[in-house]
């Protein structure tokens, strides 16, 4: 991508986020040149301008949705204190996966370019790195991983198939697999009850989303 100041920088932003809302709508194979740019609303060479080609410019649209979302996993999971806030955590996580159809559509038209091309498996890699790092905080790779099958296999058949696995069932899974985990440890809560303040707000977050 060419880079030439910020207004420019902020015309190839407008590009990846109108990529990525074809996407969502219509699949990679509806991005095009003419219809990113009337999405992100320039002039119709401007697409050609900061990219190549429109591997280039989908590419980049999908490390910026990754980069994104990553960031948010990681958000998720941070301030946790027990199982309860990791299990709040990961079907806090599961029921945005599921509401958001438009986020569920990117990660799976991802996972398929992923099939075929290495460039995106090494982006949809990162993010499932970058996943399971963040719940590592508090148990051991094998269970991070163990729950990342949880919660990736919840998203597709709660998509698919609604709530038949209900809050409590997904509840009773994360549960069997943490208690299995002897070396799993959170941060110890302070005397006065607090933790950080971003933890307090991701838990309660969490526990509001639980309850709903």
């Amino acid at each position: 991508m060419k880079k030439s100041g910020s207004r420019s920088e902020a015309t190839a932003m407008a590009l990846i986020e109108a990529a990525l809302q074809i996407v969502r709508e219509s699949g990679v194979k509806s991005v095009t040149h003419r219809k990113v740019c009337s999405y992100a609303g320039v002039a119709l060479g401007s697409s050609t301008y900061h990219y190549e080609n429109l591997d280039n410019l989908i590419l980049d649209a999908f490390a910026h949705y990754v980069e994104d979302v990553s960031s948010r996993y990681e958000d998720n999971f941070a301030g946790a204190t027990s199982d309860d806030d990791l299990i709040d955590a990961v079907l806090q996580l599961t029921e945005a996966l599921t509401t958001d159809m438009g986020n569920a559509i990117l990660e799976w038209e991802l996972l398929a370019a992923a099939g075929r091309e290495t460039a995106y498996r090494a982006l949809a890699q990162k993010w499932s790195e970058r996943a399971r790092s963040a719940v590592q905080a508090y148990v051991s790779p094998q269970t991070a991983h163990m729950l990342e099958v949880i919660w990736d296999g919840a998203t597709v058949q709660r998509v698919l198939n609604g709530k038949r696995l209900t809050d409590a069932e997904l509840r009773r899974m994360v549960r069997a697999v943490l208690e299995l985990d002897d070396s799993r440890s959170y941060p110890k809560v302070k005397s006065d009850g607090g933790r950080s303040s971003k933890g307090k707000a991701a838990a309660r977050t969490r526990r509001a989303a639980a309850s709903r």
